[in-house]
C-alpha cells in the first residue's frame, strides 16, 4: 500500500507571491500553467497548495524558494483543526464582553480578551439547478400521417452569489462562532433599516475588531478594520477557512519560535 499522507505548502509570511514569481516557479511542472499562477496569486491566503504527495510538495517548495518565496511543507494531519462551528443569529456588543445567544435565545458573555481570531469575507458560492421542460414536436409518418409527440428537454442553470461570513475563535481554540449575514438578525446591534445587509455586516465586523483589540485578523477583517467599504472576496468558502487554519498555524509556530 502506498503512502496516503498528503502534504500542504504554506507561506511563511502574509505577503502573497506575485503572478510573475509563480509563473517562473511553475515552469518546471507540466501540470501547472500560467493561468494557475495568476489564479493563485490573486487567491493566495497562506496555504498555497494542498493534497500533494511529499515529493511533489518538496519539489514545489524548492521552485518557490528559488523565486524568493518563503514556504514550508507540512503534513496536512499536522495543520490545526478547526473546532465545530456554532451558528449565531444574534449577538449584543457590550463594552466588557461580546454577548452570544444560542438557538434557544439564551445569552452567554464572552470577554473581549478571550476573542483570539476574527475572520470576515465574502465567499463566492455556486449552485447548479437542473430544469426540465416539455415541448411538442410534429413529425410525419408515411402510414399514419402527421403525428405529434412530447419531447423532454433538460437544462442547467448556475446561480452565483457571495456569502458574507464572519468567524470568531476564542482563546481556548475549542470554541468557534459563525455568522452568515443572510441568516443574522442585525436589528439587535444596529437598528438602521436604511442600510443594506452588506453595510450592516461591515459595521458589525469593524465593531468586533475594535473591541477585540488583541485578536488576530484575517485579510478580510483587517481590510474592513482599516476602512474598506466592501467586504473582500474569497474564491470560495474553503479558501476562507484555509486562511483561518494558516493563521492559527502561524500563531502557534511563532509562539514555539519565541518560547524560552
Amino acid at each position: 500500500m502506498g503512502n496516503s499522507i498528503q502534504f500542504a505548502v504554506l507561506q511563511k509570511e502574509p505577503v502573497s507571491p506575485t503572478a510573475d514569481q509563480l509563473k517562473r516557479a511553475f515552469k518546471s511542472f507540466s501540470n501547472l500553467t500560467d493561468a494557475d499562477a495568476v489564479r493563485l496569486a490573486v487567491g493566495a491566503h497562506g496555504i498555497l497548495m494542498k493534497h500533494l504527495g511529499q515529493d511533489a510538495a518538496r519539489a514545489l517548495q524548492t521552485a518557490l524558494q528559488a523565486e524568493g518565496i518563503g514556504v514550508v511543507v507540512l503534513a496536512e494531519d499536522d495543520l490545526p483543526k478547526l473546532p465545530e462551528g456554532r451558528s449565531l443569529q444574534r449577538v449584543d456588543l457590550w463594552p466588557q464582553a461580546l454577548i452570544v445567544y444560542d438557538l434557544l435565545g439564551r445569552p452567554s458573555p464572552v470577554p473581549w480578551a478571550q476573542v483570539a481570531l476574527v475572520a470576515a469575507g465574502a465567499a463566492q458560492h455556486f449552485e447548479v439547478h437542473k430544469t426540465q421542460s416539455e415541448r411538442t414536436v410534429l413529425g410525419f409518418n408515411p402510414i399514419s400521417g402527421i403525428r405529434s409527440k412530447k419531447v423532454t428537454e433538460s437544462a442547467h442553470k448556475i446561480t452565483a452569489w457571495s456569502q458574507l461570513l464572519l468567524e470568531i475563535i476564542l482563546a481556548d481554540h475549542a470554541t468557534r462562532y459563525q455568522i452568515d449575514a443572510a441568516q443574522f438578525n442585525f436589528r439587535h446591534v444596529i437598528d438602521r433599516p436604511g442600510l443594506s445587509t452588506g453595510e450592516k455586516f461591515v459595521w458589525l465586523v469593524r465593531e468586533i475588531c475594535r473591541q477585540a483589540g488583541g485578536a488576530i485578523l484575517n485579510a478580510g477583517a483587517r481590510r474592513l478594520h482599516q476602512g474598506a467599504e466592501i467586504t473582500p472576496e474569497y474564491t470560495n468558502r474553503q479558501v476562507f477557512l484555509d486562511e483561518i487554519v494558516w493563521l492559527l498555524w502561524r500563531a502557534a509556530h511563532q509562539k514555539r519560535l519565541h518560547a524560552p
